[in-house]
């Protein structure tokens, strides 16, 4: 009898877990008194050979006492295969930077040849700079933006024909009046500039028809008024076209690349959930203006935390997105799904406790996810350091979950179950004792 029950409880415990554990390795540079890695990118050899990982982030330089002005830099770390520092280059010309993108260089060719980063001094005229640094972490050349306004740069994508050779990036950039997109060439030198003045303009993406890019379409909220806007430009920043002007002030949005259009994706609150009151949704707006189609999560998320949506190519061919969030509530973890580019919800490949982690970007490669953020001292403990560099390299596992009305019938049917054997086993029992 005690045996049966064992495997039972056994078996109970095996169909309830939620998670089969997967390798975490936590990497961490754990040197300087604050640290944060914002971006990661494959590296490259000189023969374009994938050969590692380049994140780019913010560093606490140095800083005495509390009374010094603090020496923030910027700085990108190589790590090779083995998740081992092969280099580090830190910007030292002044102090006061902070990372903005993680980008590409290209030569003639377009063949990879370097690493792009834009950054902003904080402490000056809040310019932003380029510097290209060589495959070996060399410093190249350096690049001041000369707009007239002092405008930092949020991000910078970059833009490619159609048979996939690049032909330069596009950019978005704000000042305290006007909001900015600019397209640059393989040399970052200004091919064209639109300002937009008394708007904040804070993402950007391709608009994409049969491999072309047919516009960009751009996120702005109007500095006078509580106002969030979709906007369609055409190549040259020219002709606007609202596609949506009724954006919530209070939420989140992101864009994204799509087969054909492009995507706005983050959080919504027109949806009904067990625990909490906000999930995440996606919506693919086609080269046309269409709604194409749209998804909206069944989860909830905490919106001060990474949404993040990742396109998955193969042979520079869209295959499939994934989506990165950290769930609601009280036990907060990272959960990252897989999800079809008819905006299918598939399944969950990933689910990470994260309540000491801040993650800002990931990647996906062979089926390992590599994260990067912050590691944050828990409030009640004493650390040597404020917060450390993070990169999370975690193998994919299955994740198994059992949803509430399934665990429900599962207990209900194991319950009865456990009732038959047990049961069973008095009946027999008796019997036999009857017998004697």
């Amino acid at each position: 009898m005690k045996k049966i029950i064992f495997f039972i409880s056994l078996l109970i415990l095996s169909i309830y877990s939620i998670n089969v554990n997967a390798k975490d390795t936590v990497i961490s540079m754990n040197k300087y008194k604050e640290e944060t890695f914002n971006y990661i990118n494959d590296s490259y050899d000189i023969e374009g050979k994938k050969d590692g990982k380049i994140v780019g982030g913010t560093i606490l330089f140095k800083k005495e006492t509390d009374e010094d002005i603090a020496d923030y830099r910027v700085i990108v770390v190589k790590y090779n295969k083995d998740n081992k520092i092969e280099w580090k280059y830190i910007y030292t010309n002044v102090t006061g930077n902070y990372i903005d993108s993680l980008n590409y260089t290209y030569d003639s060719n377009g063949k990879i040849d370097g690493y792009l980063v834009t950054m902003h001094n904080s402490l000056e005229e809040s310019i932003t700079n380029f510097v290209k640094l060589s495959l070996d972490g060399k410093f190249v050349s350096e690049k001041a933006l000369a707009l007239d306004d002092k405008t930092v740069i949020s991000k910078v994508k970059e833009t490619f024909t159609p048979e996939g050779i690049i032909d330069g990036y596009i950019a978005i950039g704000n000042s305290s009046s006007s909001g900015y997109l600019l397209k640059l060439d393989r040399d970052l030198n200004v091919v064209w500039s639109r300002q937009y003045q008394d708007f904040k303009v804070s993402d950007v993406e391709k608009v994409i028809k049969d491999n072309n890019i047919v516009g960009y379409v751009v996120v702005r909220k109007a500095n006078s008024a509580n106002t969030v806007e979709l906007i369609r430009f055409n190549t040259f920043g020219e002709e606007p076209v609202v596609i949506k002007n009724d954006l919530a002030e209070e939420n989140v949005y992101h864009l994204e690349e799509a087969i054909d259009g492009f995507i706005i994706y983050g959080d919504t609150t027109e949806v009904k959930l067990k625990s909490g009151n906000t999930s995440y949704y996606l919506i693919n707006y086609n080269s046309n203006n269409e709604n194409y189609w749209e998804t909206i999560g069944d989860v909830s998320i905490n919106k001060e935390r990474i949404i993040k949506l990742l396109p998955i190519k193969k042979n520079n061919q869209l295959k499939e997105y994934l989506l990165t969030y950290s769930t609601g509530g009280t036990d907060t973890n990272l959960e990252v799904v897989k999800i079809g580019l008819d905006g299918e919800i598939k399944n969950k490949i990933k689910k990470i406790q994260d309540e000491y982690y801040s993650i800002k970007d990931f990647m996906f490669e062979n089926d390992i996810l590599y994260l990067v953020g912050q590691i944050n001292c828990p409030k009640d403990d004493t650390c040597e350091y404020d917060s450390n560099s993070l990169l999370l390299v975690s193998d994919e596992e299955k994740v198994i979950e059992v949803k509430d009305n399934d665990s429900r019938n599962i207990l209900i049917v194991t319950g009865i179950f456990i009732i038959m054997i047990v049961g069973t086993v008095i009946y027999r029992r008796k019997k036999l004792n009857t017998s004697k």
